[in-house]
């Protein structure tokens, strides 16, 4: 997997949360849009759905099942949790075996 069809995995997620109505405003995706943490637009349900879809759809573009670690996030600090969309896509290819 690269890095675009991460950043376009991430943006399907987040579509599906905008579509059920749990994610509530536009957000402006770039790779500096927070996920987790202060400035979220998601709230810690909102998170966690967002995660486990997003688990779903790397599981299928990788033929094999795979779960995302936050603690295996270089850019990840679990004393000041704080998660960007760059972040969490370069860490999906990582994940996926991807380049």
């Amino acid at each position: 997997m690269t890095e675009q069809r991460a950043l376009e995995l991430i943006v399907a997620s987040l579509g599906k949360l905008k579509e059920s109505k749990m994610l509530e405003s536009d957000v402006e995706l770039n790779m500096e849009t927070i996920l987790l943490g202060v400035g979220s637009p998601l709230d810690s349900i909102g998170f966690v759905t967002f995660v486990t879809d997003l688990e779903e759809r790397i599981s299928s573009e990788a033929k094999k099942d795979l779960y995302l670690v936050l603690n295996e996030i270089n850019e990840f600090n679990i004393n000041q949790p704080h998660l960007s969309l760059g972040a969490l896509a370069k860490y999906c290819v990582k994940l996926s075996g991807g380049k």
